[in-house]
């Protein structure tokens, strides 16, 4: 198995959101999770004719293909999501950074200081969990470009509009570019392919190119490391031979949906670290690809996958640019 960097242009606007309304499906999400992502291209595979229905059927029971979340590419910079440590000052639009100190804290077993007052004299507003990405040598908050559509419902025995029965789409917008971690079996070579995110997309919704690229070796693990996904709340996790125990982990918590798995419906909501939470290893142990990506968690007779993705400090700040 090998990780690949996936880069995937959005060819229609995508309807991947966090809330849904009677009216429809509403605030977008600013990432595409690691489970759709990875359905997305065990669909493009199984289309294409490189997958049959047995195999869907044995990536649901012992997965070998997994993807860890997408974040967008703001102005050629890859994004990944803010650390509990940084702050965003209203004011000046600046955001403030002391991670580095906080994990050097954690890791001598120390609570971390907070921030100093900013020189303007604003309240710095925390950030953890919102995207960043670098511009030029600052970083700078950022998000994704949506817009939102209304559709009405027609009736089958009239073919026109059903009174009362409209529709709101709020989506991700075309042109779009999202970069995240593949790991994948050795016959996946790299290259380009077709594939579909979100909902709708039968109504033309949510069509995306994805091309896959050789990613550098990941450096070893240890010490504090940094989720790029939600992180659910188990001290050991382990997976083909990749085993890590933590003895801590700094962030808010959240409540998630764990994703939909085709014939089965919707997959539990779960308890989870908010992504960019730091995590103090306390042991690591096996290759160290898998983590990139998030090492799955069994729940019945499937897996949860696009959860536990995490890499060292340095490395997060190597895909922030330094």
């Amino acid at each position: 198995m090998r990780v690949m960097e996936a880069r995937l242009v959005l060819k229609s606007p995508a309807v991947v959101v966090q809330r849904r309304t009677e009216r429809g499906f509403v605030k977008p999400a600013d990432w595409i999770p690691g489970s759709m992502l990875r359905g997305a291209i065990l669909t493009a595979l199984y289309r294409a004719g490189k997958l049959s229905a047995g195999d869907l059927e044995r990536e649901r029971v012992e997965p070998s293909l997994l993807a860890s979340p997408a974040y967008p590419v703001v102005k050629g910079s890859r994004s990944a999501p803010a650390t509990p440590f940084m702050f965003y000052c209203r004011r000046c639009k600046t955001v403030v950074d002391i991670t580095r100190e906080a994990a050097e804290r954690l890791a001598r077993g120390e609570e971390p200081k907070p921030p100093l007052p900013h020189e303007c004299g604003e309240a710095l507003k925390p950030m953890h969990g919102a995207l960043v990405a670098r511009e030029g040598r600052e970083l700078r908050r950022v998000g994704v470009e949506t817009f939102r559509s209304t559709s009405v419902a027609i009736g089958r025995d009239r073919g026109s509009a059903v009174r009362g029965m409209l529709f709101d789409y709020e989506a991700i917008a075309e042109g779009t570019e999202f970069w995240a971690w593949v790991l994948a079996p050795d016959w996946l070579q790299p290259g380009s392919m077709e594939g579909a995110v979100g909902r709708g997309t039968s109504r033309g919704f949510g069509w995306a190119e994805l091309r896959l690229e050789p990613a550098q070796q990941p450096p070893q693990h240890g010490g504090v490391l940094v989720a790029m996904s939600p992180l659910t709340p188990l001290k050991r996790l382990e997976w083909r031979g990749c085993a890590l125990t933590l003895a801590r982990v700094y962030g808010r918590l959240d409540r998630l949906q764990a994703g939909w798995e085709y014939g089965r419906g919707f997959r539990p909501i779960v308890e989870v670290a908010r992504r960019g939470s730091l995590a103090v290893v306390e042991e690591v142990s096996g290759p160290a690809e898998p983590l990139r990506v998030g090492l799955p968690v069994r729940a019945g007779d499937s897996w949860l996958t696009g959860f536990n993705a995490l890499v060292p400090l340095e490395e997060y700040y190597g895909v922030l640019g330094g």
